[in-house]
């Protein structure tokens, strides 16, 4: 749904494919898992590795998906299956680039499960043998070798679950494993909201997808142009910043649903209003200022973002008549306008501050929740 805006940033990045093969990622690792690789490598495959036919496209299984039910039930057996066919096809060079299904598919699944030991009996010799297969920049072949050796030095019990994710380096790899994250994330907030729902008339429905519609669209229209893309970990931001909105949406929903909802004069609603009007004009001055620097961000971006966002309030207006009619316009209006100012100052926040008034907001900017 909305994966393709999420890894489009990661495009440009890319160096997984087959355009990178595994000894260019090797070569540069430390000796030690230069040594381990070059060891276990040749570990023997099991016999349903052999029987797997190659493919001659990338399969459309999906393991990752499989492994983390998303979309559909865990089933690690599956995802094993469709792994190993993941992987002929990555030997074979026709993996497709720049996908979750490719990066954490193939090799990656496949040392998840045999680390794990999820619908197999856990195996050093294959996980390490998946790892070197999957490659990595070198910092990262070297530390997650390391971590699955220590894995299977203690006993299965005292280890967390093993991720690909435990041990990345690169700013291109906190963008996949983001987007892998906001998968995850999507698939709960669907769940919240039939959730949500259930208790609703079918008008009620109607209008809350709509807005819910609505509101991904502004979601991804601030992560794709309120956000600042010039460092190398861009997609990351971008994803969080739209994970972000999405989260806040449906604590609003759960809040308003738990019979707490906002409050708000006319009065109050000019005020904001007018402080919103401010903020603009001053985003809007600031990025045509810098708009020639290197991934800031653009005035086109800021008032795309402002259009998703009039459409996406308009909404919950009609929304909320239908669901919540003892409560005025005024009082969402009020409510939505502080928080759209909210996201749009913090728009042009430094990601790395160590102080001022975005440091409490952690790595990454992320305006209070909507409620």
């Amino acid at each position: 749904m909305l994966l393709a805006v999420k890894l489009c940033v990661l495009i440009a990045l890319s160096v997984f494919g087959s355009g990178l093969r595994l000894a260019a990622q090797l070569e540069d690792a430390t000796p030690r898992a230069q040594e381990t690789c070059k060891r276990y490598l040749s570990a023997p495959l099991p016999p349903e590795a052999v029987q797997v036919t190659q493919p001659k496209r990338w399969p459309d299984c999906n393991s990752y998906k499989l492994y983390s039910g998303i979309g559909t039930k865990i089933d690690y057996a599956a995802a094993r299956r469709c792994a190993w066919s993941e992987r002929l096809a990555q030997k074979a060079g026709i993996e497709p680039r720049f996908t979750e299904s490719s990066v954490f598919g193939g090799s990656a699944m496949l040392t998840a499960l045999y680390t794990n030991g999820e619908g197999v009996e856990r195996n050093l010799s294959l996980a390490l043998r998946f790892a070197c297969e999957a490659g990595g920049a070198p910092a990262e072949i070297s530390i997650r070798l390391k971590d699955i050796e220590s894995r299977f030095e203690k006993s299965s019990s005292a280890n967390a679950k093993f991720s690909f994710c435990d041990d990345i380096t690169s700013g291109l790899m906190e963008g996949f494993c983001a987007a892998y994250s906001s998968e995850l994330a999507d698939q709960k907030r669907s769940e919240s909201l039939t959730s949500i729902s259930a208790s609703m008339n079918q008008t009620q429905r109607r209008a809350l997808e709509q807005l819910n519609s609505l509101e991904q669209a502004y979601a991804r229209a601030h992560a794709e142009g309120e956000i600042d893309t010039s460092g190398t970990a861009r997609a990351m931001f971008q994803i969080d910043a739209e994970d972000s909105l999405r989260d806040d949406f449906i604590a609003a929903l759960r809040s308003f649903e738990a019979e707490q909802p906002p409050t708000g004069t006319l009065q109050k609603y000019r005020d904001a209003d007018a402080q919103l009007n401010a903020v603009y004009q001053q985003v809007i001055k600031r990025a045509e200022e810098h708009k020639s620097d290197y991934g800031a961000v653009q005035p086109d971006g800021i008032r795309n973002a402002e259009r998703a966002w009039l459409k996406y309030r308009d909404a919950w207006l009609e929304f909320a008549i239908l669901r919540y009619p003892g409560v005025t316009n005024e009082a969402w209006l009020t409510l939505l306008t502080e928080d759209r100012t909210a996201v749009l100052d913090g728009s042009f926040c430094d990601m790395d501050a160590m102080d001022g008034p975005c440091a409490q907001k952690g790595d990454t900017w992320k305006p209070s929740p909507l409620p």
